[in-house]
């Protein structure tokens, strides 16, 4: 995913989060077809040679199992195990400008995949692949902006909460 895209995806999921206030109800009703996303948390340690975190996402509507996804251990940046998965724009997280793990496209998977470590159609609980912390600033630290998507429901926000 170029830069251009991450930062259009963040922008989106900010203006996105703060603008459900204002939504009116209509609008609201209109978009029930579309998951949303209403939390997003972070458990686990911080920086770099440290285990993924676990993110727990709460929310509705986003079915009852996770999108399909096709193994992520052999990447561009080298061949891992347990690398998760990647999800097409089905399943993925942005780091502001760290990284991005579970996006795919024609042009290949990111580096760093994604594992469902539980799937409801109310909360979807996800770790990153092995992948992560391997590589410059490859993890997560509270302070860093993210932005994510479940079946195109997008949501936004700084991470905290990690030790």
């Amino acid at each position: 995913m170029s830069r251009t895209h991450r930062l259009a995806l963040a922008a989106t999921a900010l203006t996105f989060t703060a603008g459900l206030a204002a939504t009116a109800a209509p609008a609201q009703a209109a978009a029930a077809a579309q998951p949303s996303i209403s939390s997003v948390s972070f458990s686990g340690t911080h920086g770099p040679g440290v285990a993924s975190p676990t993110i727990t996402v709460n929310g509705s509507g986003f079915g009852a199992a996770a999108p399909a996804g096709t193994n992520n251990n052999v990447t561009s940046c080298g061949t891992y195990t347990a690398n998760g998965s990647a999800y097409g724009s089905q399943l993925y997280f942005t780091d502001d400008n760290n990284f991005e793990a579970g996006y795919s496209d024609v042009g290949g998977a990111n580096c760093i995949g994604v594992t469902v470590v539980s799937w409801s159609s109310t909360q979807v609980v996800l770790r990153f692949g092995t992948a992560y912390g391997s590589f410059a600033h490859w993890y997560l630290s509270n302070g860093d902006g993210y932005a994510l998507s479940v079946n195109n429901g997008i949501f936004g926000g700084t991470v905290s909460g990690l030790s």
